[in-house]
């Protein structure tokens, strides 16, 4: 009699398992790979950011500024937790990968170069933005978020 309820088991999990709601998770190398390319030192191909974040994040929530945003699944990117990110379309002169964070710049900077060991300068400009040398950007927002990215322009002698 008890063997009988044992070999039930599977078909129990089976069922458990099939009720639960599918949840697509970034893989675990996400944040590795975007703060890569974030700080300017990774691909930043149109064609690859596209791929990569319709494989592991689905269909863009908008297109806007020459840019598909996704859901970024709330990634946490040199400590500071995203909730977008962003690729260039390949029809547009830059190639730009980037992430929404909603933090002010200046929080956002103090994570990635504690975490990072990536130093920042200030730009002068009527709201805060910082370049590092490898040409990485924090813009805040006015609503206070911040856009880190990474762009690079055609300047007609490359592809």
């Amino acid at each position: 009699m008890r063997m009988r309820h044992l070999s039930r088991i599977p078909l129990l999990l089976s069922l458990v398992c099939c009720a639960l709601p599918a949840t697509a998770a970034v893989p675990t190398h996400f944040g590795e790979q975007m703060e890569a390319a974030l700080t300017c030192r990774s691909e930043v191909s149109a064609g690859y950011w596209q791929d990569y974040f319709r494989r592991h994040l689905g269909t863009p929530l908008r297109r806007w500024g020459e840019a598909d945003w996704f859901d970024s699944q709330k990634a946490v990117l040199a400590g500071n937790p995203t909730h977008e990110v962003f690729a260039g379309v390949p029809e547009s002169g830059a190639r730009m990968v980037g992430a929404l964070i909603p933090a002010p710049a200046e929080t956002v900077r103090r994570n990635i170069e504690t975490r990072l060991s990536i130093r920042f300068v200030a730009l002068p400009g009527p709201y805060p933005r910082y370049l590092s040398a490898f040409g990485s950007v924090l813009v805040e927002q006015p609503d206070r978020q911040t856009k880190w990215y990474c762009a690079r322009w055609h300047l007609g002698n490359r592809p």
